[in-house]
């Protein structure tokens, strides 16, 4: 289906499309990586008994892209008993099977703002447990946002009257491997 033999000399992917909807290609950036939301986490345990979060999404794209099914997964520590979440956007539940908040918000536009705010009240231990502070877990997507790759042209050679559509969809989707360390200060 790919020629890739004219790549490397002029950038070009040539190909012959199957019939149907297709995916060409994914690929991956790891450097000069700008990253669709930025996380800014605070995290501060207060003495033993509570843990207090302020954590801020920043969506660090053009407003006339909206990243969708935004889920952020906020460790706890082990001995939490209790979470007292606040939220403008979205729905944040305490899950204790897990240890974790999860934050669901359905749509961030570009440029736009949210917060999380919690109170996380914990049991009194008699020995002092080191908490590990995981990272946080953030999954998205942004349709039509491209994290630099573009698709400056698309030319169709069709030989037999086949009509055929024009059109480059980008699909930028994280599942998982976007973390964000939690720095942790004691009151």
């Amino acid at each position: 289906c790919v020629r890739l033999n004219e790549f490397d000399a002029t950038r070009t992917i040539s190909f012959i499309p199957p019939d149907g909807e297709f995916e060409l290609m994914k690929y991956r950036c790891t450097s000069n990586v700008k990253l669709p939301l930025r996380v800014i986490p605070t995290v501060n345990e207060m003495a033993t008994t509570q843990v207090s979060y302020t954590v801020t999404v920043k969506a660090n794209f053009g407003s006339k892209l909206s990243a969708t099914n935004v889920i952020l997964k906020i460790p706890t520590p082990l001995n939490t008993t209790t979470v007292d979440c606040k939220v403008a956007n979205g729905k944040a539940k305490y899950v204790p099977a897990e240890n974790l908040v999860v934050w669901k918000i359905s749509r961030i536009r570009g440029g736009q703002e949210c917060t999380f705010t919690a109170t996380a009240d914990l049991t009194t231990t008699t020995v002092r447990q080191v908490w590990a502070r995981p990272p946080i877990d953030v999954d998205f997507q942004v349709l039509m946002f491209t994290a630099g790759l573009i698709v400056q042209f698309l030319e169709v050679f069709e030989k037999n009257n086949y009509y055929s559509i024009k059109w480059v969809g980008y699909l930028t989707k994280a599942s998982g491997s976007y973390q964000i360390r939690v720095g942790l200060s004691v009151s």
